[in-house]
């Protein structure tokens, strides 16, 4: 006869001051779906050829980027296609009000662009705007920025750990004649040493082809790079700054205990602290060893498949999860 096990998995996540505490027969990917590495596409100053030319190859390969917007240079028909394009999924954020040098302003001054920039953002796309990408990759007053965003980046052109030493310092990647990446394959030396470092690659993208942007890269050769990509999900997992922004809060915020009640367990995952800055809904992959004398599973969360004596599936705040265990 057939045992069967119950699995509720309680969500609740916000930010932690401590480490979590996991128990023993789980696992949190450090990337979603267990990839070995993520990749961000940052894309600067809304050049000519970033909305008709670089999104839709980024819809083509199923990629979804950040357009990081200077307030004051968004031409007024641009924000219903900004609107569109935050509704698709890719994220518009800020790149301040007037792209001036934040570390040259006074703290009153950049609290203006930092508040002024997410207010516009919001207003003219509906878009959450929870990141902050510093004109000249000048990082000041991250006080300040903390009060507006989860996180900010510069371009220290480094690979960035799972867990980063500073979610207000993220480090990215130039592209373009400005710099050395102008190849399909170097874009892909780039996020293979993601892969080795199993950390995170954010790439600076400005022009694209002949639109007059700073340091433009060639769309063919971006297309080349993110088929490249496309085809190789379990090595990297792509997303926007502000969704691996998300996901790593939530890791390392995550703890797990559990409640046996005969062949019931509750999972309850949760935090000490919260921020009213976002909803942490981005979607955490965990593992769980299967319960002696359970071979197999089915259960209602999204992506879940059984491998290897586990089960793996995505938990997202405040969802409630089944898991029939036979």
């Amino acid at each position: 006869m057939n045992k069967k096990l119950f699995i509720t998995v309680l969500a609740v996540f916000s930010v932690c001051t401590i480490k979590a505490q996991i128990l023993k027969e789980y696992t949190v990917a450090p990337w979603h779906g267990f990839s070995e590495s993520a990749v961000t596409y940052s894309l600067d100053d809304l050049t000519p050829n970033q909305l008709p030319v670089a999104i839709p190859l980024f819809d083509k390969y199923g990629v979804k980027a950040s357009l990081n917007v200077v307030t004051t240079w968004v031409k007024p028909d641009d924000w219903p296609k900004l609107k569109t394009v935050a509704g698709n999924g890719h994220e518009v954020t800020s790149h301040t009000v007037n792209h001036k040098n934040m570390a040259q302003l006074s703290a009153l001054e950049f609290e203006q662009e930092c508040s002024e920039s997410k207010r516009i953002i919001r207003q003219y796309t509906g878009a959450e705007c929870i990141t902050l990408v510093y004109p000249y990759c000048a990082s000041a007053h991250k006080e300040i920025s903390k009060k507006y965003y989860i996180s900010a980046r510069c371009c220290s052109r480094h690979i960035e750990p799972p867990t980063p030493a500073d979610m207000f310092d993220i480090s990215s990647v130039g592209v373009g004649t400005e710099s050395d990446v102008n190849t399909a394959e170097e874009f892909n030396k780039w996020v293979d040493e993601g892969v080795s470092q199993k950390g995170w690659c954010t790439f600076l993208i400005h022009g694209i082809d002949d639109d007059g942007g700073y340091s433009p890269i060639k769309s063919s050769e971006l297309e080349k790079h993110l088929a490249y990509v496309a085809k190789n999900p379990q090595k990297f997992w792509v997303a926007t700054f502000a969704q691996i922004s998300k996901y790593i809060i939530e890791r390392d915020a995550l703890s797990i205990r559990e409640i046996k009640k005969g062949n019931k367990i509750t999972v309850i995952t949760g935090c000490k602290e919260k921020t009213n800055l976002t909803t942490l809904d981005e979607p955490v992959t965990i593992s769980r060893e299967l319960p002696q004398g359970c071979s197999s599973a089915k259960t209602n969360a999204k992506n879940a498949v059984v491998s290897g004596g586990k089960i793996i599936f995505d938990v997202v705040p405040g969802k409630t999860y089944k898991i029939n265990c036979k």
